[in-house]
């Protein structure tokens, strides 16, 4: 059933996984300043228009673009903790209750 599901929404995952991918890469690179990771975020951003194409192609745009940016806050949040010391105060745990929120209304 687990499987199955993952199966199901394979490019949500991909294309959150990229979208944060980027993000992530670029907070890197500004602290590295090597520019081999620019490449790495350019073949993320390929990932994700292609993971775009396939999640779009027969889905509701609204609903899996917002999907999408949510989870991929999700997937953001452990490597900025541990990796460049980002806090988690109340008000952006406040926040993120708003965003799952949201995922559950607009389904």
């Amino acid at each position: 059933m687990f499987i199955e599901n993952i199966q199901s929404h394979k490019w949500l995952f991909m294309a959150s996984f990229f979208s944060a991918l980027t993000i992530i890469i670029i907070k890197y690179y500004e602290t590295n300043k090597n520019n081999l990771w620019l490449l790495v975020v350019a073949l993320s951003e390929c990932g994700l228009i292609y993971s775009y194409i396939k999640l779009l192609k027969n889905d509701d745009m609204f609903i899996q673009y917002s999907l999408v940016k949510i989870i991929a806050i999700l997937i953001v949040i452990i490597p900025s903790m541990l990796f460049f010391g980002s806090k988690l105060t109340i008000r952006k745990i406040i926040g993120l209750i708003f965003g799952i929120s949201s995922i559950y209304l607009l389904k």
